[in-house]
């Protein structure tokens, strides 16, 4: 399953910018058609950073949640798991039964990726007992390198879950702590 249509990806506009750039992308994804004006990720971010700022001068993912309902984009929640392979079985499978994506708090915490889709051994919406063998992500960073994790992927990714662990590491920010996230793998997911 992928929701993912060529074009509906934003780059963050700032290096503070990439809830604001995954909600605008995630929006996309969910819209006909496709906003990437830096005024809409602006007022995003100013929208996101209202919710939940970050110490950092960012957004917390709660922001990120929050921030899709208020503009009519469903119902969103924060959630986190011991393991990368439970948060993903759980974002596959909201995806899957709510049709829209889903987000992965990745580099510790400190970074923003969407995810639009995967591949399992079974499908999500019948059963529980299907493992997630790879991911669809539109890395927001994109096409920048960060010299601590190197270079983004291109939007529309296919990431096989056994390479994550490179990006999508446990929770540790250093503006911490935080009790609920703290080690943990953290998943912005749609809810019904």
């Amino acid at each position: 399953m992928d929701l993912y249509q060529k074009g509906d990806y934003v780059g963050e506009l700032k290096d503070t910018w990439c809830v604001a750039a995954a909600m605008q992308t995630s929006m996309n994804i969910m819209d006909t058609g496709a906003d990437t004006s830096e005024t809409d990720q602006a007022r995003i971010f100013a929208l996101a950073r209202s919710i939940a700022p970050s110490p950092d001068g960012a957004a917390e993912p709660e922001a990120w949640a929050k921030g899709l309902a208020e503009l009519g984009y469903g119902k969103y929640a924060v959630t986190q798991r011991a393991t990368i392979r439970d948060a993903i079985h759980l974002a596959a499978h909201q995806i899957r039964v709510t049709k829209r994506p889903a987000g992965l708090m990745v580099w510790r915490g400190a970074h923003s990726w969407v995810m639009s889709g995967f591949t399992a051994t079974a499908d999500p919406a019948l059963t529980d007992a299907f493992v997630v063998t790879a991911v669809r992500i539109e890395d927001v960073w994109y096409p920048r390198l960060s010299t601590i994790w190197g270079y983004s992927r291109p939007p529309d990714a296919l990431v096989p879950v056994g390479l994550l662990p490179e990006d999508y590491l446990p929770w540790k920010r250093p503006s911490g702590p935080y009790p609920d996230k703290d080690g943990k793998f953290v998943v912005v997911i749609p809810t019904t």
